[in-house]
């Protein structure tokens, strides 16, 4: 069972098809039973920008110390949604808080 430890935010840019837009993004860090962490990445992007790029229902967010995270919108992307369309990601590559801490200095515990 996952359980919230921490929360933050930051700026990067967004990439597809080799084209980037700035972007904002949050992060909620989640904590498993066993101590090992997860860190879930949500942003909003402009649904026509997404669509210019040939959006196939995944990006990579690049954040501001070059660490690259897919994100991911499941199904498929028209014209007639939101304009704003958000896209996640998770990483789950990290053991400890203090592991946590170093690759996302952005949260804040």
């Amino acid at each position: 069972m996952l359980t919230f430890a921490a929360e933050g935010s930051g700026h990067g840019q967004l990439e597809i098809n080799g084209n980037s837009q700035p972007v904002s993004y949050e992060l909620i860090e989640a904590r498993e039973e066993d101590d090992s962490r997860q860190v879930r990445i949500r942003l909003n992007a402009p649904r026509d920008w997404l669509l210019k790029q040939g959006f196939n229902g995944e990006a990579v967010l690049v954040r501001d110390n070059g660490s690259r995270i897919a994100v991911r919108r499941e199904g498929g992307l028209a014209v007639d949604d939101s304009v704003s369309v958000t896209l996640e990601g998770y990483d789950d590559t990290h053991g400890d808080a203090d592991d946590v801490s170093d690759a996302y200095p952005e949260l804040k515990h």
